[in-house]
């Protein structure tokens, strides 16, 4: 259960390419420890939650130079003082769409979409917003963007008007 629906997201994560190239130790190689709300490194240190960032949506766990400064494993894990972890607010469900993009159903749902799979949907509501009369073609490829962002904009508020349920932590 993704977003508190039963959809199955078969759609990859947008996984900074900062963390794909990374020498490091990625945030799959922590454990969380929900008692304390804190992650441990794989040498068993722990980083204490340290804020959220709402421009980024996610939350900090941050090590402390006592604690990372002596690690054996340091090289593996930071260049810095201390390890900084920054966990998605929506780290379970980021990581079930890391899962299923593993799985055969990715792999159909994704030839689907190649060989034009099915329509999108909202072909007919995007007609009925702004038809598009016989015209110039600047002026056609602009009414079907104006179409596309209004449509975009009734789902985002039915969206954002759902009841939210409370989230579990990220348990990497």
């Amino acid at each position: 259960m993704v977003g508190g629906s039963d959809i199955t997201p078969y759609m990859r994560t947008r996984d900074s390419i900062h963390r794909k190239n990374s020498p490091f130790f990625g945030p799959e190689r922590f454990t969380y420890q929900p008692e304390s709300n804190s992650y441990h490194c794989p040498a068993g240190q722990q980083l204490n939650y340290g804020g959220r960032s709402m421009r980024n949506r996610t939350y900090a766990y941050i090590g402390t130079r006592k604690r990372c400064g002596a690690c054996a494993l340091k090289a593996q894990c930071t260049s810095g003082a201390f390890r900084f972890l920054a966990i998605h607010m929506d780290e379970p469900a980021r990581q079930r769409a890391r899962e299923l993009a593993n799985t055969p159903e990715f792999a159909k749902a994704q030839r689907g979409k190649k060989e034009g799979g099915s329509p999108v949907r909202g072909t007919q509501e995007s007609d009925r917003i702004a038809p598009l009369a016989p015209a110039q073609t600047e002026v056609r490829a602009e009414q079907f963007f104006l179409a596309a962002v209004a449509q975009n904009i009734k789902r985002l508020v039915r969206f954002l008007s759902r009841p939210t349920t409370p989230t579990v932590q990220a348990a990497s």
